[in-house]
């Protein structure tokens, strides 16, 4: 059987492989825990990762609960992941998983469930879980049945299921500690899968951000609990939705006899697009003849005010716009974090944190004000510092590329 990455190359359509960013699906995921009452860490583990052309996703529930049911869970999404990454057949995952995790004695159960979830960027997807509950799909906002496979893997019964996602889909995974809320209580034998499967249907918006939508179904867990809850919880929920981009221009290109190509490119590229220097948009404006109208009031004692041009979700300064969004990014500050600021920084840093993608375009044209020596030092070279912005962004997630004219 091929590795798990290469039937990819057989189930998904190539003609599905959009170049339109705004075409592309994406797959956002939010991922909520809660540990058992009076333990100090949760027995469950969830491990996501965004790949080349794949997200892939490992649930895994240890037996029992606390420090031993971490350690067990933890290892098995690890091994799983790594697994996964080097392109082995779910078999060989299995094996190894059972060689590394042998059933106890005592209970005569798995020391680990999992599940395992891989989504291509066409919308293929496969799902194999083992001894885990069932994923629950929302498609329409309608939660529409999974056809799972079963089949033997030394002595295991995996279940497993090919998709064909498209945007507005949700696929949510839990572990057992959501099914069993509210035992004793609301539901005397507990939630249930069916349950929980009528609660996402009926609170799913497309408004929700991965992370919100599972933050509503931990925090009804919770409540079925009444803050107290008798097992580990984990909810992973993936949003498919399309992928959204944006393109920044930065600086004059080294070529000026370039500059009208390089206007065309930033007007043909999709999604939402920003300029960063005061050069840059005079040069972008006179092109397709449109006019700048500076907006003081949002003007700071760090940053200068921005503009405003018709066609462009953002024109700001250049160099000192771009340190400071470094500087909020270095420091670990979030949308949230600048909710209620208008200025150029906070501006453009909402811009790069509520996209996907994000394409720089930097002019080489060195600006001889950026190398006056009475200038703070922390104001480098242009493309240095867009750079730095480009890391802190791929660290969040985010699909970066930086191209030079």
């Amino acid at each position: 059987m091929a590795g798990f990455r290469l039937l990819w190359a057989a189930i998904r359509n190539p003609a599905r492989q959009i170049s339109n960013c705004s075409m592309k699906l994406h797959y956002e995921w939010g991922v909520k825990q809660l540990r058992k009452h009076g333990e100090e860490l949760c027995g469950d583990a969830i491990s996501v990762s965004r790949e080349s052309d794949s997200v892939i996703l490992a649930l895994s529930d240890g037996l029992g609960s606390g420090v031993k049911a971490n350690i067990l869970a933890t290892l098995t999404t690890e091994i799983v992941m790594r697994l996964l990454k080097e392109d082995l057949a779910i078999e060989e995952v299995v094996r190894t998983l059972t060689a590394t995790l042998p059933v106890c004695n005592v209970r005569k159960l798995a020391y680990s469930t999992f599940a395992i979830a891989q989504f291509a960027a066409g919308g293929a997807a496969r799902i194999v879980e083992f001894d885990s509950p069932k994923a629950i799909l929302l498609h329409a906002s309608r939660c529409t049945p999974i056809d799972f496979r079963v089949r033997e893997v030394e002595g295991r019964m995996i279940h497993e299921a090919d998709l064909d996602l498209v945007n507005g889909d949700w696929i949510i995974f839990v572990s057992d500690g959501v099914l069993n809320a509210g035992i004793g209580g609301a539901y005397p034998l507990g939630w249930g899968w069916e349950k929980v499967a009528e609660f996402a249907e009926e609170k799913a918006r497309q408004d929700y951000t991965a992370d919100q939508f599972a933050g509503r179904i931990s925090d009804a867990v919770n409540d079925l609990y009444i803050g107290r809850p008798g097992d580990d919880v984990s909810v992973v929920v993936i949003k498919v939705r399309h992928e959204r981009c944006a393109t920044i221009l930065t600086g004059p290109p080294g070529d000026r006899t370039k500059e009208e190509e390089v206007v065309d490119r930033l007007l043909r590229s999709a999604g939402r697009r920003a300029v960063c220097g005061g050069t840059t948009a005079k040069i972008v404006a006179e092109r397709i003849g449109r006019h700048l109208d500076v907006d003081l009031s949002t003007g700071t004692d760090d940053v200068p005010p921005i503009a405003r041009m018709e066609g462009f979700d953002l024109v700001s300064e250049g160099m000192l716009t771009l340190t400071r969004v470094k500087e909020l990014l270095t420091a670990g500050v979030q949308r949230d974090g600048v909710r209620y600021r208008n200025d150029g920084a906070a501006e453009l840093l909402r811009l790069l944190l509520e996209v996907d993608q994000v394409r720089f375009i930097v002019g080489t044209a060195v600006n001889p004000a950026h190398q006056n020596p009475g200038l703070p030092k922390e104001i480098g070279l242009r493309m240095t510092v867009v750079r730095e912005i480009a890391e802190e962004l791929k660290q969040r997630g985010k699909i970066v590329v930086v191209e030079t004219v």
